[in-house]
């Protein structure tokens, strides 16, 4: 059944618990003309919330606490971003020069650079049963360093492993771990209420397939964020408006590059056509997907637009669609929410 929704300015409860809340009474009639139709077409059944544009504002949802996902590699590049404001990382030295245990034997070690786009040649701890049938199971990213066979620098190979090492760099290099990088350096300069690093113990909006927070936890660096709705748009705000990072090192990490499918640092940058601009629009996007949830989150920094949509479902039981393909949730959200027409 399609979710319902009521502008929460109305007073009217919706019948299933969720809402939408708005800025404005004229954003509330955009947003019940504009999103209504489209949660309807595609039964979502999770929570959308949209920064600026025509429907600045907007949300739907309760404001549960929802995992992340790989979106935490967005926010593990911006860390590293800060350390290569600061000179302390170089996106372009080998990671050994800060991992002293990197092992001598074998392919060499890949920069940071490369590790953020994916281009590591580390081993892939996907590709081993015994990861995939215990998910609760801690990931250790010096074991895919260990059974490494590729140079780095080669072609595109998503790998979890990959944004993990990151991690450890930023830990061995600034002395602090993770979790307090992030407080500190992320979700307090940009008002970040609720988010944090998913312990077993963290209580997490429901999926469908109840997956629990103990199974999420051990992804760490590479997926193991969690926050609602509000703290995404507010991580978006902060980079847009530079408290985060200079403008420079922004546009480097949002850098896409063609012969990777325009990937950037932690990120994708690309630059398409939706339903009724009279122009391309800049998208940057990062997704996320864990047990039985998915994230998205899109910056559109030319028209100052966030949006960020959680569901409780898996990719099998529910599609986003590919903006690139004109069809689908997110390009026909993200058209409602930046176009005119």
């Amino acid at each position: 059944m399609a979710v319902l929704a009521a502008v929460m300015l109305t007073g009217c409860p919706p019948p299933d618990g969720l809402i939408y809340s708005t800025s404005s009474p004229t954003a509330s009639l955009l947003t019940q003309e504009r999103l209504q139709p489209i949660v309807d077409a595609y039964a979502f059944d999770g929570e959308i919330r949209i920064s600026g544009g025509l429907i600045a504002g907007a949300s739907m949802g309760r404001g549960n606490l929802w995992p992340w996902a790989s979106v935490t590699k967005q926010v593990v590049a911006t860390l590293v971003m800060q350390e290569v404001e600061k000179g302390t990382i170089s996106l372009d030295r080998p990671v050994s020069a800060y991992l002293t245990e990197w092992p001598e034997i074998g392919p060499g070690a890949p920069n940071l650079r490369q590790l953020l786009r994916h281009q590591s040649g580390l081993y892939n701890p996907e590709d081993d049963a015994s990861v995939v049938s215990d998910p609760s199971k801690p990931l250790d990213p010096m074991v895919c360093v260990e059974r490494r066979a590729r140079e780095p620098g080669g072609e595109f190979d998503y790998n979890n492993c990959d944004t993990l090492l990151v991690g450890k760099v930023l830990e061995r290099v600034t002395g602090q771990n993770l979790a307090d990088l992030f407080q500190e350096r992320i979700a307090a300069p940009a008002g970040m209420l609720e988010a944090g690093f998913v312990t077993p113990e963290t209580r997490l909006a429901p999926s469908m397939t109840g997956t629990p927070a103990s199974e999420i936890a051990p992804y760490g660096a590479s997926g193991g964020l969690a926050g609602t709705t509000r703290d995404l748009i507010a991580f978006d705000r902060a980079l847009m408006t530079g408290h985060l990072l200079s403008n420079a090192a922004r546009e480097e990490m949002w850098e896409g590059v063609p012969e990777l499918g325009y990937t950037a640092l932690g990120q994708w940058e690309s630059i398409l056509a939706l339903n009724g601009c009279d122009a391309p629009v800049r998208i940057i996007e990062r997704r996320g997907a864990i047990g039985g949830y998915q994230a998205r989150n899109f910056i559109m920094p030319e028209r100052n637009i966030a949006i960020a949509a959680f569901i409780g479902q898996s990719e099998e039981q529910f599609s986003f669609g590919e903006v690139w393909s004109r069809e689908g949730l997110s390009y026909e959200i993200l058209s409602a929410a930046v176009c005119t027409e």
